[in-house]
């Protein structure tokens, strides 16, 4: 449950990411991630059934999903095919709100660095994911307006409360 204005704007942010990246996915030509048996197939097989950071091995059971590029207000990165990866779940664990670079790094030795590099990149180019789409202007905007409105909204139903608090203290 949200407890604050930030939440709800961040809730929102999330959604928004999601359906941009639903159009994103529709207009490369895929069907949008879902993620569906099929397309969780299609993860494993290019990752070799490995955890795309630490090498581990996964099955479509023990298959965890990473967005490369977080899904938040500075990273904007879009719930659509190729930003997202499989993964264990202790690096999707560990990895959190990380450069997902600076993530393998950490969880990778000079040579399975390289390797793994390569192959996430090879992936992002396959499939034609630009993680330089800048969104930032929008969500900006779509943070600052969700926040206002929810408080609008949550200010007019309080005055709502405390009108039949004082006719019910007036009554009683």
């Amino acid at each position: 449950m949200a407890r604050s204005k930030s939440d709800i704007s961040n809730g929102a942010l999330r959604i928004f990411l999601q359906e941009v990246g639903k159009f994103y996915d529709t207009k490369r030509g895929f069907e949008p991630f879902g993620p569906k048996k099929k397309q969780k197939q299609v993860l494993l097989e290019y990752f070799k059934y490995q955890c795309c950071f630490c090498g581990s091995d996964i099955t479509e059971k023990s298959l965890s999903q990473d967005h490369l590029i977080p899904m938040n207000k500075t990273a904007l990165g879009l719930h659509a095919w190729v930003n997202i990866v499989p993964c264990c779940q202790t690096c999707n664990n560990e990895k959190q709100q990380k450069d997902w670079q600076e993530f393998l790094k950490f969880k990778s030795s000079n040579s399975e660095f390289k390797a793994r590099t390569q192959r996430i990149t090879s992936f992002v180019k396959k499939m034609g994911y630009d993680p330089n789409l800048d969104l930032h202007k929008y969500v900006d905007n779509l943070y600052q307006d969700v926040g206002e409105v929810t408080m609008t909204l949550i200010n007019l139903r309080l005055k709502q409360a405390e009108d039949a608090i004082n006719t019910l203290l007036k009554s009683g």
